[in-house]
């Protein structure tokens, strides 16, 4: 009995690329989609090529954003969906959970 205990279990590694998300240059989808519809709503209301110059910057932005946690976005969503704000929000400018 005493033998057994010194097995220790067989882990099998957990390779990284199984867990991320879909990505396009360096960040996720849903990244690239805000790219691609911020850039497309800047064009419309502007009319101007010149629009897309908004494309880079937003692209840097998120890429920095993006580079600590690859599921920021996700979480972000998340919680924007699951917080709602609360009535008192005005009085304790938070949202306060409590009674």
């Amino acid at each position: 009995m005493d033998a057994l205990s010194n097995d220790k279990p067989q882990l099998t590694p957990l390779v990284i690329g199984l867990t991320r998300p879909p990505m396009m240059w360096g960040i996720p989808l849903n990244a690239f989609y805000i790219i691609v519809g911020i850039t497309l709503i800047a064009f419309l209301v502007t009319a101007s090529f010149w629009a897309i110059a908004i494309a880079p910057v937003t692209y840097l932005t998120l890429f920095a954003l993006c580079s600590s946690d690859v599921r920021i976005l996700d979480l972000a969503q998340v919680a924007g969906r699951r917080t709602p704000r609360t009535p008192n929000k005005a009085f304790w400018q938070t949202n306060s959970y409590g009674s």
